[in-house]
């Protein structure tokens, strides 16, 4: 006969789980159907004792006289209206739920937020035209019929993570063509779970004696054996492998088990001295690679930083902190969207652009840092979790602002030195053909003088021939003298000057000209800037040249018209530059030709208004004096000449002779 003690351990404690779990499971199964039939049955039935309610009220209302007939259709009237507004707002639904009242065309009239807004085209979380269903529905019930719709919803503006169930009780008051409802959550009208709860305690309570009862008798039969083993288990943990118990005549697992004991205490105790040797290596590998990780991390010349997948930083290195000028304190629980120029736009760019790529690099965009927009390029990749998903992001930040002042200020020495090229190859080339030409004009203007002295009094026709002669000869001397300009001809003359001395001489010359054409004119020099090595003569030439540009620029103009001449002190590349700016309110110069403004002879203005020369002889000046002069302009209006001309160190104080020691060093002495 078998005995029940000679059961397998696994055997005995099945049946005895089984036993004691399959009355608390089949009664908690009963319990739970009861209390979700009754609930169901009792919310449902409150939900359709509220709308039909609502519903007698809104028939009182109409039979009281409040009514008012319009255009045909019987609207309530104006109190009638608030009067029921009233009662429709004070009606509540377990914790959120509310009524309202809407027409066929899905309007709402009556509603605690929305009133006036019409919702035909709501969806619910899957999709489904839930108000249309309604509308449609309603109108085809018998008089005083109830319907009933169900669908899921996520309450979006209150910040709900996932959608509930949501059931709707409506009525049609057909006088009105009103559709009355009332809605509210499954999970809140089947709050009240009492009874249902002390039924499933009291079921609970009888298989928990239950189980107590088997556990007292499973005690009997399994527990002495376990402590036994767990005796000897506790020696084991504790190193001792001479305390096992001698093994008895039971065939159940605990037998076999404590059978089993002998051979894995050797085993034990070779295995440990192993795992320890193990762990000790380990740790020290884990040690250094954690330090070399933080010292890599903190030291990064480039900012790195991790986030959530919902934006919110989670870590900011040193160089993060340094860029933004904020503790990483402060920095870190942020979102990272708040830094970006772009916002929260950007940032879903950033993110779309990661998922489908899995990663991205060198991307180009703005970084708010210290209240400045700084260039950076990102690159950034997901982050997993030990199962696989996504569990945020890392990105590397980038701050390119000085390359891209490289750049520009490389693209700008490429201009210069490509228009130096070809003004110094033309030069040569204007410099033989001004004196070619300067040969046969003197011939020309010597013969004119002769045969205008020759002339008598009835020679009129002739003279006047002769008079165009001559201008016409004046006119290539003027051309000439331009070109020997161009061509270098005239030596410089340099010295330590302050750069706002020429500059306030043109001003001196053109102000009143200025003033006569209603230009306004501001002026914001700089009083300690360094001085310049130059010629004070060829440098007011050039200002002239531009305050002329900017004259014709605004001549005729309607609009405001304002010329602003700077002067300051700046850092190029490290080195101390001396700077003017000429800025107007003109036309603008269309980006289409801004590149061939300085090329000789190129000119906008109408013939005989100018040679192309004053812009091309002001660029060679500049170049003489070691600097360059660029321009910015918009054919909406607008255009800013910036001169730039290496500063001289301060003058030494008791250096007498610091002026001829530079002059020295001019190559054109």
């Amino acid at each position: 006969m078998i005995r029940f003690r000679d059961f397998k351990f696994r055997t005995k404690l099945a049946l005895a789980l089984v036993a004691a779990l399959l009355p608390l499971v089949v009664g908690e199964i009963l319990t739970v159907r009861s209390m979700q039939g009754s609930l169901q049955k009792s919310a449902e039935l409150a939900l359709s004792n509220n709308v039909r309610q609502l519903y007698r009220i809104v028939a009182l209302t109409h039979r009281s006289g409040r009514a008012r007939h319009a255009a045909g259709d019987a609207q309530p009237s104006p109190p009638g209206r608030e009067y029921l507004a009233k009662v429709f707002q004070g009606t509540r639904v377990g914790k959120t739920g509310y009524p309202y009242v809407m027409d066929a065309r899905g309007t709402l009239l009556l509603h605690p937020l929305k009133a006036g807004e019409n919702i035909i085209d709501s969806r619910d979380s899957s999709g489904r035209a839930f108000i249309k269903e309604i509308c449609r529905k309603a109108v085809r019930l018998k008089r005083g019929a109830i319907g009933t719709i169900r669908y899921p919803w996520r309450n979006v503006e209150g910040g709900e993570p996932r959608s509930r169930m949501k059931i709707v009780k409506y009525m049609h008051f057909e006088p009105w063509g009103w559709i009355i409802a009332v809605g509210a959550y499954e999970d809140e009208i089947y709050a009240p779970v009492t009874p249902a709860t002390r039924s499933a305690l009291t079921l609970f309570g009888a298989s928990l004696a239950l189980v107590v009862l088997l556990t007292w008798w499973m005690s009997r039969l399994v527990a002495r054996p376990v402590v036994r083993l767990h005796r000897d288990a506790q020696c084991l943990a504790h190193g001792r492998l001479d305390c096992v118990e001698p093994l008895d005549d039971r065939r159940d697992e605990v037998g076999e088990l404590r059978n089993a004991f002998g051979s894995m205490a050797e085993q034990i105790n070779r295995q440990k001295e192993e795992l320890e040797h193990q762990v000790e290596l380990r740790t020290r590998e884990l040690n250094d690679s954690r330090e070399q990780y933080r010292s890599l991390v903190e030291n990064a010349v480039d900012c790195i930083v991790t986030a959530d997948l919902s934006g919110t930083i989670t870590f900011a290195n040193g160089e993060m902190e340094t860029l933004i000028g904020m503790r990483r304190s402060d920095i870190v629980g942020r979102k990272i969207w708040e830094f970006y120029r772009g916002g929260i736009d950007k940032a879903r760019d950033i993110m779309k652009r990661i998922r489908q790529e899995g990663s991205i690099r060198n991307y180009e965009q703005q970084l708010i840092a210290n209240g400045r927009s700084v260039p950076i390029m990102t690159s950034a990749t997901l982050i997993y979790d030990a199962a696989g998903e996504p569990v945020g992001t890392m990105g590397i930040f980038t701050d390119v602002t000085k390359f891209k002042e490289l750049e520009e200020e490389l693209s700008r020495a490429q201009v210069d030195l490509a228009q130096a090229h070809k003004l110094r190859a033309l030069g040569d080339l204007v410099a033989g053909v001004a004196h070619e030409v300067n040969n046969p004009l003197m011939a020309s203007t010597t013969m004119v003088r002769v045969i205008e002295r020759n002339l008598t009094a009835d020679d009129r026709k002739l003279t006047s021939q002769l008079q165009v002669l001559k201008k016409c000869n004046q006119r290539i001397t003027m051309i000439v003298n331009h070109l020997r300009e161009f061509s270098r001809q005239t030596l410089l003359e340099k010295q330590r000057i302050n750069i706002n001395q020429p500059l306030s001489n043109a001003l001196l010359i053109s102000k009143q000209q200025l003033l006569n054409l209603q230009i306004v004119l501001e002026q914001d020099l700089a009083d300690d800037l360094p001085d310049v090595f130059g010629d004070a003569n060829l440098l007011e030439q050039v200002f002239l040249d531009l305050f002329a540009n900017a004259r014709d620029a605004m001549e005729g103009q309607e609009s405001d018209k304002i010329l602003t001449i700077r002067s300051f002190a700046m850092q190029q590349l490290g080195e101390p530059m001396v700077t003017v700016q000429v800025q107007d309110t003109g036309s603008g110069i269309p980006e289409a030709i801004q590149d061939k403004i300085f090329e000789p002879f190129f000119t906008t203005k109408p013939m005989g208004m100018g040679t192309g020369l004053g812009l091309p002889i002001c660029y060679g000046i500049i170049e003489n004096h070691e600097g360059h002069i660029d321009l910015t302009s918009s054919a909406d209006g607008g255009t800013t000449f910036t001169i730039r001309i290496p500063a001289m160190a301060p003058r030494l104080a008791g250096s007498a002779d610091e002026d001829r020691a530079d002059e020295s060093q001019d190559p054109t002495h």
